[in-house]
């Protein structure tokens, strides 16, 4: 641009000296500047025009031959008109590949508009919610109409996803998920879980029947040898009083593993009872009597409450979750260790906290310690006589309780397990 700026003041300068010597021989020399300033000017004009309607004309092709400020200027529009026109190429190849990636999925992709007007959908979609064309731009919330969608989507809280039947197929179930991007647009994912969900139930199914089929033969087990127990004699050699020492407690593990599975799947597949006020003092006066027996005095057992603490729940699901946490504290640390067992009110919550000083646990494993059979250590655990389901007991106890689970532990320096349940 600035050669451009230098060729034309040079082109201007020597147009001036070459009219001014013009003027001084034919003897008008003001006149002369004029006229030739002008026709320069009308030439100026010229160029532009022709710019003018290179741009006008969408800017394809050439731009108009010049040179100097409006050469420059030709080039440079040039060399930008390339540049975009590459750009929208490449954005456009992008697009296309990210349609054709969408066209591929199996999930629904629902892009919708600030207003939640319908913007675009992939074919699953389609497939997944019988859209048509004719609802294009058309707000979500009138094309499916359930009050929890209606609510979901209005909400805008996405954190969780929504489960519903399918609008066209109501023996299918769909689950929704959705995030907010660019200018307060959403892009809602629709996933087919209904085979997912039949094999969530066929297990739960399996875990039951299998749980209770257990039982019997366990007891009868435990029956026979309990009798060889009792009946041994002295000269009963060594072997056989190990081996039946050994059963008896691989037996008792499998019936303690049977009541939890079957606990779990009763957790899982009954809805919560009626809730009644359950004083929590009282309910942790056998806990802790149990918990003090099975450590043998080797842990600094405590119990500190606030005042009258009601909870609105069942006695026994409570029972089983805390008793869990208090006999996990335990079973899984080393003797000498301080446990300390709290009830707190908090600003719209009831909190119980079982907090100990023993070995802690790695922040790796805390996001999976409420898995059905999770270990942190499997070694320590089986040791320790636990099922591996006793935690996932707890999340289920407490999601019937409108409570969660919060873990906080550092390795070495022990850990806090808090029970919060909301209140108003």
């Amino acid at each position: 641009m600035q050669r451009g700026l230098r060729v034309e003041l040079q082109r201007i300068t020597l147009l001036a000296m070459a009219l001014a010597i013009a003027g001084v021989f034919n003897g008008y020399p003001t006149l002369t500047l004029l006229v030739g300033g002008g026709l320069y000017m009308a030439w100026t004009l010229l160029k532009i025009l022709r710019l003018y309607q290179w741009l006008d004309a969408g800017g394809r092709g050439i731009p108009p031959d010049a040179s100097g400020v409006w050469g420059d200027i030709s080039d440079q529009l040039y060399r930008l008109q390339k540049r975009n026109t590459r750009a929208k190429n490449e954005l456009r190849a992008v697009v296309k590949r990210v349609r054709k990636i969408t066209s591929a999925l199996d999930e629904g992709l629902i892009i919708l508009d600030a207003e939640h007007g319908v913007d675009w959908w992939n074919p699953a979609a389609t497939k997944l919610l019988g859209l048509r064309s004719e609802d294009l731009y058309q707000p979500i919330t009138n094309l499916l109409r359930t009050p929890a969608f209606v609510q979901f989507i209005q909400a805008g809280n996405f954190d969780l996803p929504l489960e519903l039947p399918a609008p066209n197929e109501p023996q299918r179930l769909l689950q929704f998920s959705a995030r907010v991007f660019g200018k307060a647009e959403t892009a809602l994912v629709v996933m087919d879980i209904t085979r997912l969900r039949q094999l969530e139930e066929m297990r739960k199914e399996f875990v039951g029947n299998i749980s209770h089929e257990l039982r019997t033969p366990l007891t009868v087990l435990t029956g026979y040898i309990e009798t060889l127990q009792d009946q041994a004699s002295a000269d009963l050699p060594a072997t056989w009083s190990k081996a039946l020492g050994q059963m008896g407690q691989q037996t008792e593990r499998m019936n303690l593993l049977a009541e939890d599975l079957l606990l779990l799947s009763r957790l899982e597949t009954t809805t919560a009872p009626a809730k009644v006020a359950v004083q929590l003092e009282p309910l942790f006066a056998p806990i802790i009597d149990n918990a003090r027996a099975l450590s043998g005095d080797r842990h600094n057992i405590s119990f500190s409450s606030c005042d009258q603490p009601l909870l609105d729940g069942d006695a026994r699901e409570l029972h089983s979750a805390l008793s869990n946490l208090v006999y996990n504290a335990v079973r899984h640390n080393p003797q000498g260790c301080d446990i300390a067992i709290a009830i707190e009110r908090r600003a719209g919550s009831l909190n119980v906290s079982i907090s100990d000083t023993g070995l802690g646990i790695d922040p790796l494993h805390i996001p999976r310690l409420t898995e059905r059979f999770y270990r942190a250590d499997s070694s320590r655990a089986t040791q320790s006589g636990g099922t591996g389901l006793g935690l996932a007991i707890v999340k289920h106890v407490l999601l019937r309780h409108d409570g969660e689970l919060d873990i906080a532990s550092t390795l070495g320096k022990g850990a806090t397990f808090t029970c919060r349940f909301a209140q108003s």
